[in-house]
């Protein structure tokens, strides 16, 4: 992979994935013919290097040789390079590649992560509490994963555009005969992938170490080739070019000043080390197009349209070098056609499931999701539609396909790898809000999952955070038989809450709540969306104050209350941090044998409902409605409902609105300002929401219609989403807030 004057080689690495994403997803087409004789001229190999967003000038210098009827007669590349000239060599055009460019939803695909709504319903509730990208595992003491992206969905672009090729003996046999290059992590050394899955060999040669988790076959692990060789010119040249055409990314001179932080000078030290190699193969080519792409940056994946033509301008500079080689209209008319014969279009119906090692139980549940398409015409849509489903209950690293043959007979050959540091699983994750310098609040949390302990399906969850909000919490979740939806889950908390007494604007004291309980639900889940339960518990209860003197309404209790309770949750937003389109709806109610301050006991429901509409390419327009209500129960204190504070009432205080009803609507939009590194990160988004609220049986101070205007930027990051702005409201009500975690 090329050096980039600014990142190092850090950014260098990173852009050789680009290519990866282009490889995926064309659909080749099909019939493989005998192989060609070589032709009667000067063979002309194509190399291509390592690059990310700047490799898509690859396709503009492709596009230039097709348009100049110059031939390629061998395709060699590594990382960017390997899959652009994997997806050229298979036999798509500039145009297919410049068609699948646009298609790609970047930020989703180099994100790695599996789609929210692809999740089952545990993990969907695991990435509400911890709306991150971050999950470690306990499987051999604290571990983590050995790359940010498993390359699951790259995986799966490359299955789906290159299965027409599943019997492949030799990448001879492509429509151009092809090479790329990958490093083999145990030896150090340079491998050239030459046969076998076409599609493991490009997702290998793309696996960028620390990002992408690297390509395990047998007991080789292959990762990026950049380190041993960016620009394979030698490779081309053993597959028997006479000519070799390069071309090379050219990022323009190091500036100084770019080497300002301990990492870009590790990063620069190494770009240097990868430059040598790229220095002999520059030397060694017989014309080397230099494609200037010093304006971009290795994560431009949304400036394709722009990056393209710096590689046909490139070409056009060297036209008097390259033109030489150019075929009249009949010689190019037949090379064409010898290209196009070796094309796949056709794929027989699979007989049988071969599960790529796994056995026992395990190998049938994967077997089982598959059978469907026994003896069926091949479907990539929903074959991926399984493996998503699969992979949503968060145990298996990557899910790829292809065909297989066994005595003669066609099969669909599915290959599953299971995560090497989970289960069992921990999230982890940060909380930070504020809206004012005196009220700050920090804290953290994590999650740990144990699966099947209680048979198959179960899951032991144990929580723990410290902050403002303390406590341990531990669910065995157990289906009553395995994959039914009905389940048992019985529970035990031990929490920890501060929450504020206000009249007015005036906080008159601190209090600590003590909830702790135990007890057990039974439930339906009715699909990945969607679970209703109701359960019993005994709780202890109490409000003690902590901080201030006594206030005339006494808001300390003590309550040892048996807790009947329903709950209904439906999840269907598309992703957690921000929304952009979909619906989620939670309600709550719960009846409480004992209340404070009065005799008898007390029904409440909480609900909210939040929807979400795509404006545009950029925008996002929200609406959410919220309220609860105690059936007309009164002086509940602090065992009411509450608004106030960050994006609940965000121009008041937390706490600062008290009583024992409540509603609130909150409607606003979104709009993405720009993207962030989609490794590290998703995007900016800035806007504004109007909140309007009303809050029934408070004291005397509560404002009978609180409203406000609020102002927000969101920065969508890899520990989850980071938030902050202003908000002005009633009178002497005006807040400016941030903070880290949740925000719908």
């Amino acid at each position: 992979m090329i050096s980039l004057s600014n990142y190092g080689l850090r950014w260098r690495i990173l852009l050789g994935f680009s290519g990866a994403v282009l490889a995926s997803g064309l659909s080749a087409a099909v019939a493989q013919k005998p192989k060609i004789e070589p032709p009667k001229r000067p063979t002309i190999g194509l190399v291509l290097e390592g690059g990310g967003a700047l490799g898509f000038a690859h396709i503009g210098a492709i596009e230039w040789l097709e348009a100049h009827h110059i031939p390629v007669d061998y395709v060699a590349g590594t990382s960017m390079g390997g899959l652009v000239g994997g997806l050229y060599a298979a036999g798509n055009s500039p145009d297919d590649i410049k068609d699948f460019v646009s298609d790609i939803h970047w930020p989703g695909v180099l994100s790695g992560q599996i789609p929210f709504q692809a999740l089952s319903y545990r993990r969907k509730e695991d990435k509400l509490a911890y709306p991150n990208r971050v999950e470690l595992g306990l499987k051999h003491g604290i571990s983590v994963p050995n790359g940010l992206n498993s390359g699951a969905a790259v995986g799966l672009l490359f299955d789906r555009t290159l299965i027409p090729y599943w019997d492949l003996k030799s990448f001879d046999d492509l429509p151009i005969p092809f090479r790329c290059v990958a490093t083999e992590l145990t030896t150090g050394t340079k491998h050239v992938f030459e046969d076998g899955s076409l599609a493991q060999a490009m997702r290998a040669t793309m696996s960028i170490p620390g990002m992408f988790a690297p390509v395990h076959h047998g007991n080789e692990i292959y990762s990026d080739g950049a380190a041993v060789d960016n620009l394979p010119v030698d490779v081309a040249r053993a597959m028997g070019a006479d000519i070799v055409i390069a071309v090379y990314l050219d990022t323009g001179p190091v500036k100084p000043e770019s080497l300002s932080s301990p990492l870009a000078v590790a990063g620069r030290n190494v770009s240097i080390m990868v430059a040598a190699n790229e220095k002999a193969s520059m030397a060694n080519a017989d014309v080397l197009i230099k494609a200037d792409v010093s304006k971009f940056g290795a994560t431009d994946f949304d400036k394709s349209t722009e990056i393209i033509p710096q590689g046909e301008k490139a070409a056009e500079a060297d036209a008097s070098a390259l033109e030489k080689y150019a075929l009249n209209d009949a010689d190019w008319k037949a090379y064409i056609a010898q290209r196009e014969s070796r094309k796949r279009t056709k794929l027989p119906e699979p007989q049988f499931i071969d599960v790529y090692g796994m056995q026992g139980a395990r190998q049938s549940v994967v077997a089982a999701a598959f059978k469907k398409y026994v003896n069926k015409p091949i479907d990539t849509t929903e074959i991926e539609k399984s493996i998503a489903d699969l992979e949503g209950t968060g145990t298996y690293a990557i899910i790829n396909y292809n065909m297989v043959a066994e005595n003669g007979k066609p099969g669909l050959l599915i290959r599953p790898r299971l995560k090497d540091y989970a289960p069992p699983f921990l999230n982890v994750g940060l909380t930070l809000l504020s809206n004012n310098s005196n009220d700050f609040q920090l804290g953290a949390g994590l999650r740990a999952t144990f699966l099947d302990l209680a048979g198959p399906g179960s899951e032991l969850r144990l929580d723990g955070t410290v902050g403002p909000v303390a406590g341990i919490t531990a669910e065995l979740f157990k289906p009553f038989e395995a994959g039914s939806h009905w389940f048992v889950a019985p529970r035990l908390y031990v929490t920890n809450t501060e929450t504020a007494y206000f009249e007015g604007t005036s906080q008159l004291a601190q209090f600590k709540q003590r909830r702790n309980g135990l007890g057990a639900d039974i439930g339906y889940q009715f699909n990945a969306r969607t679970e209703l339960r109701a359960g019993e518990d005994f709780q202890w209860f109490e409000e003690r104050r902590t901080v201030g003197s006594p206030i005339p309404q006494n808001q300390e209790f003590k309550l040892t209350p048996l807790v009947t309770s329903v709950r209904f949750q439906y999840l269907g937003q598309d992703e957690v941090m921000l929304p952009t389109k979909g619906s989620a709806v939670r309600t709550n109610l719960g009846y409480y044998t004992e209340r404070p301050n009065a005799k008898g006991g007390v029904t409440q429901l909480n609900g909210q409902m939040e929807h979400f509409i795509p404006v545009g390419k950029r925008g996002i327009l929200f609406g959410v409605g919220s309220g609860g209500t105690s059936f007309g129960a009164e002086n509940l204190g602090l065992a009411g409902f509450s608004l106030g504070g960050p994006l609940r009432l965000t121009a008041y205080s937390r706490g600062e609105l008290l009583g024992s009803d409540y509603v609130l609507g909150q409607a606003g939009y979104l709009v993405r300002l720009t993207h962030l590194n989609p490794i590290f990160g998703d995007a900016i988004y800035a806007g504004g929401f109007y909140e309007l609220g009303k809050v029934f049986g408070g004291n005397s101070f509560t404002p009978s219609l609180p409203n406000d205007g609020t102002a927000i930027v969101v920065l969508k990051t890899l520990v989850g989403p980071l938030y902050g702005g202003g908000s002005v409201g009633g009178k002497d009500h005006y807040k400016w807030y941030f903070g880290l975690g949740r925000i719908f």
